[in-house]
């Protein structure tokens, strides 16, 4: 192991763009832990950070950006969503807590020849977005910029008793499951940019609007949470990210079976050989990826509310470490890695 000195001095020639984003968080969270405090139940690594006040109730807060031209394009989308789903996206991690949402503060970044309607309408999204939540927006700030638009949401919530997904908290035999389905939003992008698909109109508009308007799966978490799930978080950089992440948080490895995997039957055709990549690695699902000991998982699934996104088994935790995609359970593997799409990579 290299000292503190002989880090820092090989470090000052690394670029973003040489480690990528889970080294640069893994970094950033070491010196971070500098800071750290008593009442701090969890920190940096997880989807929010988990504080335990002097009350009875535990406090969870996050934070997110948008950034235009990396999250949204202003072509395809309007000022009214870029403000709901900056809220949404920053919700989603709240969810993947298990916890329910009280509060946000959102910060916008903007140059200075950015149309002032266009700054309210992004306003008018973000509060129609919290009002229908349950956030309360409590205030922000606003600062001029000569780069793109960028919005920045932090939001705090409470947990109900206590209980709390955490990606560390998975076991070997552990079930997967996720709400939802695959690879809409990112199938929505490459539809907006252009891309030639073979898909029915109802399906390019669903996946359009799973990108633009993302909905945070805030009662589906409490359920999980309520359900006895103690291992969990949101699927923001695709599930094959997400599930290595969760895996690796809790000590051991991930299997995800394809033929379990919830995809659009569109999505396959449209996208041919290259589905896998789109539903497991293109992001922006926003959906929730947990893991339960199968002593529960069947009761959960049989009570699961029919008004909630559907909840489906997508493989297990194993003893060992990283992520196998096999064909389905106990089938063969996957060749080659999923092409994700994550910052400075």
């Amino acid at each position: 192991m290299m000292n503190n000195a002989r880090q820092t001095q090989d470090l000052r020639s690394v670029s973003l763009a040489d480690i990528g984003e889970a080294d640069l968080l893994r970094l950033l969270a070491e010196v971070a832990s500098a800071a750290s405090n008593q009442s701090l139940v969890v920190g940096p690594g997880d989807d929010a950070a988990v504080w335990r006040s002097g009350s009875a109730v535990d406090v969870v807060l996050t934070q997110d950006a948008m950034v235009e031209d990396r999250d949204f394009r202003r072509v395809w989308i309007t000022p009214q969503q870029i403000g709901a789903r900056a809220l949404h996206v920053a919700l989603s991690d709240i969810a993947g807590m298990g916890a329910r949402p009280a509060w946000c503060l959102a910060t916008l970044c903007a140059p200075g020849a950015t149309l002032l309607d266009d700054v309210l309408e992004i306003q008018r999204g973000l509060v129609a977005a919290a009002r229908d939540t349950g956030c309360a927006l409590v205030g922000g700030d606003v600062s001029d910029t000569a780069g793109p638009i960028v919005i920045d949401v932090a939001v705090g919530g409470t947990l109900d008793g206590g209980r709390c997904l955490r990606r560390d908290a998975g076991r070997p035999g552990d079930v997967l499951v996720v709400t939802g389905t695959m690879g809409r939003a990112a199938a929505g992008l490459r539809a907006l940019d252009g891309a030639k698909l073979t898909a029915s109109e109802p399906s390019r508009t669903l996946w359009e609007a799973a990108l633009l308007a993302p909905r945070a799966r805030i009662a589906e978490g409490l359920r999980l949470a309520e359900a006895g799930a103690r291992c969990g978080g949101d699927i923001s950089d695709g599930l094959a990210v997400d599930a290595a992440r969760t895996a690796d948080a809790s000590g051991c490895a991930a299997e995800v079976w394809l033929d379990h995997v919830p995809v659009d039957p569109d999505l396959r055709t449209a996208f041919s050989d290259a589905w896998v990549d789109v539903a497991l690695g293109g992001g922006d699902d926003f959906e929730l990826l947990a893991a339960l000991s199968p002593v529960v998982v069947g009761d959960l699934l049989r009570g699961w509310p029919t008004h909630l996104a559907p909840l489906r088994i997508v493989g297990r935790l194993v003893e060992g470490s990283g992520l196998e995609l096999l064909t389905g359970e106990g089938g063969d593997p996957l060749a080659g890695p999923v092409v994700s799409s994550r910052h400075w990579r």
